[in-house]
């Protein structure tokens, strides 16, 4: 009775601080509080419950209440020391663990194998890449790895789970691996030890222990050990250098858990599997290795066991080998027996069935009963937006990776401009949001005394030609829309009277936008009149095609332009400023750059004019330019970052960094097809891929049909895809200082470098 008086009260002075030593009652030594209070545990165990403790069982799938009820009397009867979840979801995961904790004598040590994050396991919790993601990051980026683990630590934590059996450290060495594969960090030592150490360390962070496997190497294997045993017959140098080179790593930097794979490795015991085996578990990683943690072994009802070991045996023979956790016995009650018998027969087998024991009883007091007080809870969903938003990081740091390594965008630009299709270009890609490519090439002109200054940057504006039916003219209608100033059924002459007495009072906004409205293509109105409003009466009497059909046409959209100044209040360049570039920080996006603050030293020229001389910083576009410079079908200028965060509004269904500029349903019925019917593959103004797809399209093969874009005399292009979640701009001045060889487009150019950026974010 003293003694137990003693050592219950120094064990509560253990518990309250656990850098304090407790006396053994027996005189003998001093005793950390862990091994305190696991010799307190084990006076209270019998040996059936003492092996039992050593056991980690597999919960069985999809128990009601009343089963997992009875399945936790039937653990307790054992008194196992833990169990897995392998599915399900997290609700239920947590109602059973609080039941078998309530339930439990000794505290339950719970496990998971959920090397991607919970959902590996459980359908209602988020899933990471494979590690094999990760493993593509550069060196700066480990860090995310780190943040992964923490973040998987973090969940297991709020879930009563204890322990991960994660990271997966294996040399994925052989392609042929039926059971690594993307599981691995990769092929490199280096890196797949580092990225573990990452991983590892994160989880440990929160309290959780991570578990390195598949021990000594499952990488260079081409068989499955669910199935069979697989063999491998490395030397034992290979094995010390490169194999079993991650796991020294870890156990350095302080894993505490270490999986041994169930593996024939010739070179280490040709007699055994290499869970099974003293020599692998006791002398090469306890003795050579130094590794002092919990040692698991894979799942014991495995065939690479079973085939061999049975009826306990299995078990029986883990536990000589040096294991302290029997993961997934079988038959409990089974190996119970043979492991008891064998004990009984030999101290030997006791004193490991103690000794083992007492290892598992001080991870517990270390890593459950800090937390035995803490709520057992669901992660809620601040937890996926902490996942989403390293994924996006990886992400982003992988596919501007990718670009920087990809030459073949390169290749195609610098050979348009070695051609003349061109003298330099602008590129620059938005995937999901964020940009992964920008790259300029090339100079404005190809004066090759031109100064450094010439060299095209991402601050070059180049006159975007009829990119400005989409950047401006139809952004402008898709707001009134909006506001229910208008309709796309509306009638233009509802709003230009001027078109009342002529043949083309009928023709609707949606009809004009789509290019079906029997409108000719263009005509030389600036060689008649240099003033806006002549040339708009010149439009509305000009003549009528004789058919119905598509038909691409400037001259709708310099009737639009009329539309939004008389229902906007002000003329299409303010009312683009005030609603839309202004707001959303777009600086270089404007008509008119001279006049507006930018130099002709950063615009990119256009043609050699026998009227104009050189034109730079005024618009290429004739009529646009009679007009004063702005009109609904030419005249805007601006740089590829800058339209592309325009296309990026538009993606994001109207809205940027925040703020809504236009309505989501109204973005989608612009970027819709209206005469499908009639053969038109266009939507409001943008242009679509070919109908029934094929060749020769505006876009490239790969772009899908719910992707819009537009392109542009001047060699410019804009393209949206929301399928992928992708915006592509490409800008150049291919009519310097002549538009009548257009190289640019017989060389493919835009649509090529669109190709290439598909096939580099397929990977392809």
């Amino acid at each position: 009775m003293k003694k137990t008086i003693i050592l219950s009260l120094l064990l509560s002075v253990g518990l309250a601080g656990t850098a304090q030593q407790v006396f053994d009652a027996r005189g003998l030594t001093w005793l950390s509080p862990e091994t305190a209070w696991a010799e307190k545990m084990m006076e209270h165990l019998t040996l059936e419950q003492r092996i039992a403790q050593l056991m980690v069982v597999r919960v069985p799938l999809n128990l009601d209440d009343r089963q997992a009820k009875e399945f936790s009397d039937r653990m307790n009867g054992y008194g196992v020391g833990g169990v897995c979840f392998f599915a399900g979801t997290a609700e239920r995961q947590a109602t059973m663990t609080r039941l078998f904790q309530d339930d439990a004598r000794v505290p339950l040590l719970v496990c998971i194998d959920g090397e991607w994050g919970l959902g590996m396991r459980l359908k209602d919790m988020y899933s990471f890449p494979r590690n094999a993601r990760f493993g593509l990051l550069p060196p700066s980026a480990d860090s995310l790895v780190y943040r992964m683990g923490e973040e998987i630590g973090r969940q297991c934590r709020e879930l009563g789970i204890h322990i991960n059996f994660a990271p997966v450290v294996d040399i994925n060495s052989n392609p042929k691996n039926p059971v690594i594969g993307t599981r691995s960090f990769g092929t490199d030592r280096e890196r797949v030890a580092q990225l573990g150490i990452m991983y590892a360390l994160g989880q440990q962070s929160q309290g959780v222990i991570a578990t390195a496997k598949h021990f000594p190497g499952h990488g260079d294997t081409d068989a499955d050990s669910h199935y069979e045993l697989p063999v491998i017959n490395h030397t034992r140098a290979y094995i010390d250098s490169v194999d079993t080179y991650p796991f020294r790593r870890l156990i350095e930097a302080g894993v505490q858990g270490v999986m041994v794979a169930h593996l024939q490795v010739n070179a280490l015991d040709p007699s055994r599997p290499s869970s099974l085996s003293p020599a692998v578990i006791d002398g090469l990683l306890r003795r050579e290795m130094g590794f002092d943690g919990l040692v698991v072994t894979d799942g014991l009802d495995m065939k690479g066991v079973t085939n061999t070991y049975g009826k306990g045996n299995g078990e029986l023979a883990a536990l000589k080998a040096g294991n302290d956790i029997l993961l997934l016995p079988p038959d409990v009650p089974a190996a119970i027996e043979v492991i008891k018998k064998a004990a009984k027969a030999d101290d030997s087998v006791r004193a490991m069935v103690d000794y083992h024991c007492r290892r598992v009883l001080e991870a517990k007091y270390k890593h459950v009963l800090p937390y035995k007080g803490d709520s057992i809870r669901v992660p809620g969903e601040e937890h996926r937006a902490v996942c989403q938003a390293i994924v996006d990081e990886m992400n982003d740091i992988l596919e501007r990776q990718a670009f920087d390594s990809d030459r073949r965008i390169d290749s195609i630009a610098n050979a348009a401009i070695a051609a003349h299709a061109t003298p330099g270009c602008q590129v620059v890609v938005l995937h999901k949001g964020r940009e992964v490519f920008n790259r300029s090439y090339g100079h404005r002109t190809y004066d090759s005394q031109a100064p450094q200054a010439d060299t095209v940057l991402p601050s070059t504006v180049y006159d975007l030609a009829s990119l400005t039916k989409v950047c401006a003219t139809t952004l402008a209608v898709m707001r009134l829309v909006d506001e229910g100033k208008l309709g796309i059924d509306d009638r233009l002459s509802k709003y230009l009277p001027y078109l009342d007495t002529t043949d083309k009072k009928d023709i609707t906004i949606k009809q004009a936008m789509s290019h079906c409205a029997r409108l000719k293509a263009f005509d030389n109105y600036w060689q008649q009149t240099s003033d806006r409003d002549s040339i708009l009466l010149l439009v509305a009497n000009s003549q009528l095609a004789p058919t119905e059909g598509y038909l691409y046409s400037d001259l709708g959209f310099m009737l639009l332009s009329d539309v939004v100044k008389r229902v906007g209040g002000m003329p299409l360049d303010e009312y683009m400023s005030e609603y839309f570039y202004r707001p959303m920080g777009l600086r270089r996006t404007t008509f008119l750059p001279m006049q507006n603050g930018i130099g002709a030293a950063f615009v990119a020229p256009t043609e050699q004019d026998s009227l104009r001389g050189v034109i730079c910083g005024e618009v290429h576009d004739p009529n646009a330019y009679a007009m004063g410079g702005v009109s609904g079908h030419a005249g805007l200028f601006s740089t590829a970052e800058e339209v592309a965060q325009l296309m990026q509004m538009l993606l994001d269904g109207g809205v940027y960094q925040g703020k809504r500029y236009l309505k989501e349903e109204t973005v989608a019925l612009f970027t819709s097809r209206h005469f499908a019917n009639q053969g038109n593959r266009r939507a409001l103004c943008f242009d679509k891929p070919l109908i029934n797809g094929g060749p020769n399209g505006p876009a490239c093969a790969e772009a899908s049909q719910a992707s819009y874009g537009h392109t542009g005399f001047t060699g410019t292009m804009l393209w949206v895809d929301p399928d992928c979640q992708l915006v592509y701009v490409f800008l150049s001045n291919r009519v310097h200082p002549s538009a009548e060889a257009n190289l640019l487009a017989r060389m493919n150019v835009r649509t090529d470098i669109q190709s290439v950026i598909y096939k580099i974010l397929k990977n392809e």
